[in-house]
This record gives structure tokens, sequence and C-alpha cells, in this order.
């Protein structure tokens, strides 16, 4: 029977200050690690690599992100990656909507009850969030874009960003994009959730005329929300 250690091992757990005894390691041992068959010595690799001052140790890092499974190891690939900042959020972005297969496809059936705001589905985004403000430019950027789950996914990223550090300027963007979608229901009902995070937003949400009861629902959500 397995000990508690091993378990968390076989998740890809290390103890944090593991990795000092390994800082002469090279770029090639690092990477290695990364791609080794155990989870805790992949775990390893990632904390390795995001004190490797080169940022071509991103491709291996976000190749990596693409395959983990293991808990701990995909945390620490998402530490890694967030370390970077701003140089990330590119690479990052163009993995939006492609790891897992949990986004909204459909707008949901039932209500999202908390105040709060509800944290990306999507891994990519959810290490996006934690990057924070600097990523918006780039965010905001890619919302002209015409590939719609890209859009679906950006939306709940800049919301979730903006929820908790408000930019009352990204507003106008997200009208923009909503008037560029007004055929899309599950982007219209996102832009609507996103709308808790502008108060500016107020007068924009009351002037919506929906029959859609999911819609209406996100819209008075919205509303009771904002200040």
């Amino acid at each position: 029977m397995k000990s508690n250690f091993e378990k968390l091992e076989s998740r890809g757990f290390i103890a944090d200050g593991k990795e000092k005894a390994c800082f002469d390691t090279s770029l090639e041992q690092r990477i290695e690690l990364l791609k080794s068959d155990l989870p805790f010595e992949r775990t390893l690799g990632a904390r390795l690599l995001a004190a490797y001052p080169d940022l071509t140790v991103l491709d291996y890092l976000l190749e990596a992100l693409k395959k983990e499974t293991k808990l701990y190891s995909k945390i620490e690939i998402c530490n890694s990656l967030v370390s970077f900042g701003k140089d990330a959020v590119i690479p990052l972005i163009h993995l939006l909507g492609q790891i897992g297969d949990n986004r909204h496809a459909a707008i949901p059936e039932t209500d999202f009850k908390k105040k709060s705001y509800p944290l990306p589905r999507d891994i990519a985004g959810r290490t996006l969030i934690r990057i924070g403000t600097v990523a918006l430019p780039d965010l905001i950027l890619t919302l002209r874009s015409k590939d719609r789950s890209l859009i679906s996914e950006l939306i709940d990223v800049i919301g979730f960003i903006c929820f908790y550090e408000p930019q009352p300027n990204v507003f106008g963007e997200l009208k923009d994009c909503f008037y560029r979608n007004e055929q899309d229901e599950l982007i219209k009902w996102k832009l609507f959730r996103v709308m808790s995070s502008f108060p500016g937003s107020r007068l924009f949400l009351e002037e919506q005329k929906e029959d859609n009861a999911r819609l209406k629902c996100e819209i008075e959500r919205s509303l009771s929300l904002l200040i």
C-alpha cells in the first residue's frame, strides 16, 4: 500500500526548495526532466525552467501544459509560465480553447449564484488571469478575432481580471465585441456577464431587450452587482 508521500509524488508533488540542489543542471537536463515519465520529475523540470533566462523555454512549458494530467505537475507548469509575465501572454492566448473539453459550448441551464466572478474553466485562461492586467492589451486586441471559441474564452479572462482590478477603459472594447457578435447567443451571454465588471455598463444593460430567459437572467445578475 502506498504511503501518503508516495501518493503525492505520483501526482507530481515535490517540496519547496527541492530544486535548489539542481540549479547547476543544463537546459537540456531541465527539459529532459520536464519530459520524464515520473510526475515529480516533471514538476522539478518545470520549476527549474522558470529560473532559466531564455524565452525559448516557453515552448517546452506550453507543450508540456497540453499533455500534463497530474495535478501538481500542471500547477508547477502554470507557475513557471506565469513567472514569464507579459512574454507568456500571446503564446497562452494561442492555447485558449485548445486543452480539455470543460468549456461552455452553450448557455448553461443553471444560474451562477455567487456574487464573485466565475473562474475561467480553460487552463490557459486561468494562467492568463494570474499574469493579470499586463495581459489585457493583447487580450483585447485578439478580441477582434473571428474565431468564436477564442472570443468566448477571451471574454472570461478579461472579465475576471477586470472584476478584481477595475479597468473602465476596457468597457468600450467589450461593447464593440457585442455588436460584432450579436447573432451569437453564447458570446452575448458571456458579455452580459462580463458587464458586471464595469459600473459604466448599467445603461447598456438596461437597454437590452432579450427574449431568451437565460440572457435576461444574466443581464439582471450583472445589474444587481453594479454599484
